[in-house]
């Protein structure tokens, strides 16, 4: 268990560094929970076949004060995602790939590719890509970890970096923080049925939030 501890800590480490020594954001990036429409953007794809509708309410957000999403699992690496930011009135949407999937033995991790609207700022699209890595210790305890990089469009000579941290304390419990390249998230979420999900949030470490999740699986 020390091992693996000392290991995740110098993991971590490495990530901040990364993101201390990359040029800052003009605007905020595609782990945005108002932006992306979801308060933990840290690397789960959606399981094939299964829709989550989630509506998120920022009673205090000076340029937004809610935002509704959907998105369906197509294929094991593949998920996409709508929604609608109401106060602005502008639509967002985003697409993950996962080429490569982690060894959950092992200390391979996963790769995400992917693109989102950025509506909040001003910008309208992004690019990015993401390792992931989970450690679980025992039943309902583990750690989700991930890291990269993304650029607006178009951009592209500039780059900055993301982040986000995730710990299961108990199946249905999680805290989660998430760095878009300019600003800190933090959340909890609770699960309190398998089709339903909610999250509070400190949107920008400022403004509070709430997110409702619902989840539908569509297999036969």
């Amino acid at each position: 268990m020390k091992v693996i501890m000392k290991k995740v800590f110098a993991v971590c480490v490495i990530v901040l560094f990364g993101l201390l020594n990359c040029p800052e954001a003009q605007e905020c990036g595609p782990s945005c929970p108002v932006c992306s429409g979801s308060g933990d953007n840290t690397g789960a794809l959606l399981t094939p076949r299964t829709l989550l509708a989630t509506v998120m309410y920022l009673p205090t957000g000076e340029e937004e004060k809610g935002v509704s999403n959907l998105r369906y699992g197509v294929v094991p690496w593949l998920d996409v995602g709508i929604g609608y930011t109401i106060e602005a009135e502008k639509p967002i949407w985003g697409a993950r790939i996962h080429p490569i999937s982690e060894i959950e033995d092992g200390w391979r991790p996963g790769l995400i590719l992917g693109t989102g609207s950025v509506q909040t700022g001003g910008s309208d699209q992004s690019i990015f890509a993401q390792l992931t890595k989970s450690w679980e210790f025992n039943e309902g305890y583990a750690f989700r970890l991930s890291g990269g990089f993304t650029s607006l469009v178009p951009d592209f000579e500039r780059c900055f970096g993301l982040a986000g941290l995730t710990a299961t304390v108990t199946e249905r419990l999680s805290s989660f923080v998430s760095y878009d390249g300019r600003n800190f998230h933090l959340g909890l979420s609770w699960i309190p049925t398998d089709w339903f999900t909610i999250a509070g949030l400190l949107v920008e470490t400022r403004d509070p939030a709430i997110s409702l999740g619902y989840r539908w699986c569509l297999s036969d």
